[in-house]
């Protein structure tokens, strides 16, 4: 791994990953490929080997009991999580993208890694890693803010696109998901390159009340429509 000026680079020679779902897998892919050495991904805090950092894909709720299982076993210990503080462990490394399980090492690289630690050695060392998986790091000033927007960004789009998929199908598009989706490619295009109010189209953006209000009659999650409809007036009406 290269360390940037002035910054010594640890001596991370072996890891753990504590955790089998979807990001443990991934991440033990990229680790091997980023020619570490790495146990995992393992069910159990406290089967690992002594390794230099053990780095927990564990459910937020459950770091505090694996940290403390796998305390004997590492120098360091690290969680992946956006919202969760570092009363358990000593760094953190989030990449902020979705994953199935199933992505090649090569997920990583040019994806924003939200990191932070107790002191600069550990701060460093959660950096070092982002750098070796080709990741963009970064740090946040709160925590839950910052995941928030994380979830607006990922979970909350596929809510809003089930919904549009839903009435794509009632309409009678029976491939609705690849019809539409070379509208959601476009709208997230425009959104990168303009932001959000100089990106925005459709009937609320002409002001076409009319329309909007067709397309509410056929709609059955009105709350959904409604809360949507004024987020968008909003940010149209954004000075």
């Amino acid at each position: 791994m290269s360390a940037p000026s002035g910054s010594p680079e640890p001596p991370v020679t072996t890891l753990a990953v504590i955790g089998p779902g979807r990001l443990g897998r991934v991440l033990s892919r990229a680790l091997r490929e980023a020619s570490f050495t790495v146990h995992g991904p393992l069910a159990r805090a406290d089967e690992i080997p002594h390794v230099d950092i053990a780095i927990l894909t564990v459910p937020d709720a459950a770091i505090p009991d694996a940290a403390k299982r796998a305390r004997p076993h590492a120098t360091q210990i690290a969680h992946v999580s956006g919202a969760t503080d570092l009363a358990s462990v000593d760094f953190s490394i989030h990449p902020l993208q979705t994953f199935t399980g199933a992505e090649p090492p090569a997920v990583f690289r040019g994806i924003g890694a939200a990191i932070d630690g107790r002191t600069d050695d550990d701060k460093n060392t959660a950096r070092h890693l982002a750098d070796a998986l080709g990741m963009i790091p970064f740090e946040v000033r709160d925590r839950a803010t910052y995941h928030a927007a994380a979830s607006f960004a990922s979970n909350f789009v596929l809510a809003v696109l089930d919904t549009a998929e839903q009435l794509a199908t009632q309409a009678g598009i029976s491939n609705s998901r690849d019809i539409l989706a070379p509208l959601v490619r476009q709208s997230v295009d425009n959104w990168q390159r303009q932001g959000a109010q100089q990106a925005l189209t459709g009937p609320i953006a002409r002001g076409d009340d009319a329309t909007v209000a067709k397309q509410r009659t056929a709609t059955e999650n009105t709350d959904l429509f409604d809360a949507l409809a004024a987020a968008t007036r909003a940010l149209k009406d954004r000075a």
